[in-house]
């Protein structure tokens, strides 16, 4: 009984990091908003431009990354809900944000 216990145990996190792992709409949220620095939900006419086909979204079987296409250099990773965005530039010369657009404020 112990040995299934354990079993439960070790198997469980794998399960679950698999089951919620982030989908690439999900990091196209999170580039998003950390370069537009703003907590809102992103419109749909954000996904749909086509500065997101420089990006490559990467599945393994619990971790989810995307990285770019032409420098071949990871942009974000994600495991079980958890989204961290390791280049903080791509977004901002992928959609050609200047300083105030970045830091959230619009003309």
């Amino acid at each position: 009984m112990k040995k299934w216990i354990i079993i439960v145990l070790v198997i469980a996190p794998f399960v679950y990091a698999n089951h919620k792992k982030p989908l690439f709409i999900k990091h196209q949220q999170q580039i998003y908003q950390m370069a537009t620095n703003s907590t809102e939900t992103v419109d749909e006419a954000v996904y749909a431009m086509p500065q997101w086909e420089g990006l490559e979204f990467i599945d393994w079987k619990f971790v989810t990354a995307t990285r770019d296409k032409s420098k071949q250099s990871l942009v974000s990773y994600g495991i079980a809900d958890y989204i961290k965005v390791v280049d903080q530039e791509w977004a901002p010369k992928a959609f050609e944000l200047t300083p105030k657009e970045a830091d959230g404020e619009t003309k």
